[in-house]
């Protein structure tokens, strides 16, 4: 086990990741995602990666029937992406993402919520800048945490070392996924 970020919840090395590799969480079949989770929990996994994107919510979807047949102690996170269209509405757009990650995955929390634009200086088409995920992203971020649904804030951070740097650099981010 090893510290999440700059958390003090400790979580395994491996991580059960839900996306397309593999297509195990997206297309496989019940038994078998049931069979595969309840393994790498026996072998102290604790922490499982979803996200909207993945299988179009079907990762959400199997990942919540999981967690409710198998009731483990687990760490969940989950991602939103600000698509170019809501731009003049970030801050309503992660509430809605999250309020429906919640809904497919039959939770009240995400242990981590994470955002997954690539960061550019420029911040042209769907990529973000710093600047934008500090004064627009965070601010929202903190309010679901004030709310009690999400523990954790981070980004993947993908792309532009400069603009990954200065995230980083604030302080304000649990967690940098690469």
């Amino acid at each position: 086990k090893r510290k999440l970020g700059r958390t003090s919840v400790d979580v395994s090395v491996l991580t059960f990741g839900c996306g397309a590799v593999g297509g195990l969480m997206v297309k496989g079949d019940a038994a078998e995602q049931e069979r595969a989770a309840a393994l790498a929990l026996d072998h102290g996994v604790n922490f499982f990666d979803t996200a909207p994107g993945y299988g179009d919510g079907a990762s959400e979807i199997n990942l919540g029937r999981l967690l409710k047949a198998l009731k483990p102690e687990a760490i969940v996170g989950t991602k939103v992406r600000i698509m170019a269209a809501d731009r003049g509405r970030i801050a309503a757009r992660i509430y809605d993402a999250l309020d429906e990650s919640l809904k497919r995955m039959g939770r009240d929390h995400a242990d981590l919520y994470q955002l997954h634009n690539v960061l550019s200086p420029d911040g042209g088409g769907e990529t973000m800048t710093a600047k934008q995920i500090l004064e627009e992203v965070v601010p929202a971020f903190l309010r679901l945490k004030d709310q009690g649904k999400i523990r954790f804030l981070g980004f993947t951070a993908l792309s532009d070392i400069g603009e990954i740097d200065k995230v980083v650099a604030a302080g304000v981010m649990n967690t940098a996924q690469i």
